[in-house]
């Protein structure tokens, strides 16, 4: 038994050492938070990583404070690039820096408890497995926790845990060569959805997800916050294509996995006619031609599984009857 225990202590201490981890921020003017965020990751117990500080063209004193850290602490590297292009392009340009065997982002907002980065090391089973912790956003959300094969518990895994509203790429720990020989990005183009889609991508590339009973990630809502935002209609249908995809890609044939997957499909569908459409005052023609593109994006599978509601929208967009769809959406959104 003792023998047994020094063992698994000398695999332990052997994954510890071969397990190096690039923590990426991206930050844009966020210097009233940046102190507690980098402070925060610098007191982390486990301590070997390089932090990676991003500055995507703040108008704030955020590069200044950046500096001063590199001075503190050799871990920290600082990439400033000048001109604000948005957090999508800054997290790509974090990964193409990277060295790390591992990478976690984290939001230049948001701070995280000492034994943030410890517990990824801990829970570690292999490259083919993502790492996932709770997170902390007012309290902890519902989460069950274990180690999900994707092949024979998807439905566990996807359902229960409701895990394609869980896709930000904060609080998992990324395998860095997977992202880099997979070429998985950041989509810049679009203001919303990037996260979820390269969650998407990542998942395709990996055998088994495992969520570790752990909330140290501290988020911190910010009026700025993209959730707020009303997003272009190209925006909202990129984001719902790639959904579609990733549908296509998993295969599944339980009907409770279907009912979930083309749920959380329907609400980015029909968001991009409330925001996309409604939302931006699109003239008859744009708004017509755009509906036209969701209609034919749509197959039977999205009335099949669906509440009454979508399916009347689905027979209105299917039959063409935008005029009166238009008119259904504005009266009910009142």
């Amino acid at each position: 038994m003792e023998e047994r225990k020094n063992n698994r202590a000398m695999e332990r201490s052997t994954l510890d050492d071969s397990i190096y981890i690039s923590v990426i921020v991206p930050v844009y003017n966020a210097a009233a938070s940046l102190h507690k965020c980098i402070d925060s990751i610098l007191e982390q117990t486990y301590t070997e990583f390089e932090l990676l500080l991003i500055n995507d063209g703040s108008a704030d004193h955020s590069l200044e404070i950046m500096n001063s850290f590199t001075e503190k602490d050799a871990r920290v590297k600082v990439i400033d690039k000048v001109k604000n292009s948005g957090v999508s392009d800054t997290r790509n340009i974090g990964v193409s820096y990277a060295k790390g065997k591992n990478i976690c982002f984290i939001d230049s907002d948001d701070w995280v408890e000492k034994n943030y980065l410890q517990v990824f090391i801990d829970n570690y089973e292999s490259s083919e497995t993502l790492l996932l912790q709770n997170l902390i956003r007012g309290k902890p959300r519902e989460l069950y926790y274990k180690t999900y094969p994707l092949q024979t518990d998807f439905s566990e895994l996807f359902v229960k845990n409701n895990l394609l509203y869980y896709g930000a790429p904060y609080v998992k720990f990324f395998d860095r060569e997977i992202i880099i020989k997979n070429k998985i990005l950041f989509n810049k183009e679009i203001s919303y959805g990037e996260d979820l889609m390269f969650f998407l991508e990542y998942i395709k590339q990996i055998k088994a997800i495992k969520i570790i009973d752990a909330a140290l990630y501290h988020y911190e809502y910010t009026e700025n916050s993209l959730s707020r935002v009303q997003h272009s209609f190209n925006t909202l249908f990129i984001l719902h294509s790639a959904i579609k995809d990733f549908i296509s890609f998993q295969k599944q044939k339980e009907k409770e996995v279907k009912k979930y997957l083309y749920r959380v499909d329907w609400d980015i569908a029909e968001a991009s006619i409330d925001q996309g459409i409604i939302g931006k005052k699109l003239n008859r023609e744009e708004a017509h031609k755009s509906l036209h593109k969701i209609s034919s994006s749509l197959d039977s599978n999205h009335f099949l599984y669906s509440s009454y509601y979508r399916k009347v929208l689905f027979l209105l967009l299917k039959t063409r009857q935008f005029g009166l769809l238009l008119k259904l959406k504005r009266n009910l959104n009142k």
